[in-house]
């Protein structure tokens, strides 16, 4: 600490400047960082990847989630290929409580970092939910805003339990508090600090100006798959069962299976608006980007380069596999392989997807991040570790 004396009208006063050290220093940037990210932000890109927000609009006591989530005591466990998330709670977060953090982020009167490393968003009740609606105020204003309310402690009362697929762990509520301000006669959400830790160091994604279209989607399915491909920067191609089982929907049930294909075949038209792209025959969604949805990178530049494969000597190309059969479960099962699509984001590959005639159906992992070629040469090099002949 320095000390200066200043003689003011003929008496001193004393100025102390404190002289943080370059830690501190380092993170007030970082928390400033995040701040600002937040501001530009609608949320991360793993909040939307995997599924803790279910893709429905409110959880029926007898459907299977909602079954499943109350007999293991407020917990869902789900795995996916983008990370495991476990959810605990007094209730499952579904496409409403999305929406509703979504019009916050997007109409927020202001962001205030706190002395606490929390961060505090205000907004204006009336506005959210008119955004939200489309309902001017009337007489039921009263019981709009506990409605709001009574959503936002749903989402305060939620814990979070991410694990990606490198192993880290990510433990955090979204919202710690809601308050009302006196001072700024103005509601808030306070966002809970680990869930800050975690969000500074996620790519995040800007679809605010989408945001007056989505709310008019009236189906809780659409609005996930519409989210979920907004996550992806350029274009893309994935089956339909890998994007529900991303999304947490009940594909092992038949009857729910048939409802989601149903709802797909109906809305065509609608994706496309969005620039998706499905073909109901194929069972593949094609996502062309979309110019109106925005990325703000991770504010840590950890990473590691891709790890480079094994040459494979036998120069065999992924086309030339097709109808080639192979063994599984310890080589008692036989197979014939019938097509193997890339699930890719622009140029990078995220996995491919192995048919059969057998219709037992698997995906390979590019955990590495490899590029085409290099990751061609792993699938092959995979494929032919199975006794493929």
């Amino acid at each position: 600490m320095l000390l200066f004396n200043i003689k003011v009208n003929k008496q001193f006063i004393i100025i102390r400047i404190v002289q943080y050290p370059m830690e501190n220093k380092k993170q007030i940037a970082m928390f400033n960082a995040v701040v600002e990210k937040i501001e530009q932000s609608t949320t991360s890109i793993t909040e939307l990847r995997v599924p803790i927000f279910s893709p429905v609009q409110k959880l029926s006591g007898n459907s299977i989630t909602a079954r499943e989530f109350k007999k293991n005591g407020g917990i869902r466990t789900i795995n996916t290929s983008w990370g495991k998330v476990e959810i605990r709670g007094r209730k499952l977060l579904t496409q409403v409580h999305r929406d509703l953090l979504d019009c916050i982020y997007t109409n927020s009167t202001q962001i205030i970092p706190c002395n606490n490393g929390q961060v505090r968003i205000l907004f204006s009740q009336t506005k959210i939910l008119r955004e939200y609606s489309g309902d001017k105020k009337n007489s039921s204003w009263e019981n709009q805003t506990k409605w709001l309310k009574d959503k936002i402690k749903e989402i305060r009362d939620v814990t979070v339990n991410y694990v990606n697929t490198k192993g880290d762990s990510f433990d955090f509520n979204l919202i710690s508090h809601l308050d009302y301000m006196e001072e700024y006669n103005s509601y808030s959400i306070t966002l809970d600090d680990r869930y800050l830790k975690f969000y500074e160091r996620e790519l995040s994604i800007n679809y605010k100006k989408e945001l007056p279209k989505i709310l008019k989607v009236d189906s809780a399915l659409i609005k996930a798959i519409i989210r979920w491909f907004f996550t992806h920067k350029n274009e893309s191609k994935y089956k339909l069962l890998t994007v529900l089982q991303a999304l947490g929907y009940p594909v092992d049930s038949p009857k729910s299976l048939q409802v989601a294909k149903r709802e797909l075949r109906n809305r065509i038209e609608e994706l496309q608006t969005f620039g998706i792209d499905y073909d109901s025959k194929e069972e593949i969604f094609s996502y062309r980007g979309n110019d109106n949805v925005g990325f703000i990178p991770s504010l840590l530049n950890a990473g590691s380069k891709p790890k480079k494969s094994k040459t494979v000597e036998n120069k065999k190309t992924i086309t030339s596999l097709i109808s080639k059969t192979i063994y599984l479960e310890n080589k008692e099962l036989r197979v014939e392989i019938k097509n193997i699509i890339y699930e890719k984001e622009g140029q990078l590959i995220d996995a491919a997807f192995i048919e059969t005639i057998e219709g037992i159906d698997f995906r390979i992992k590019n955990n590495t991040e490899a590029t085409e070629s290099t990751f061609e040469e792993e699938v092959i090099e995979y494929l032919l570790n199975m006794d493929l002949k």
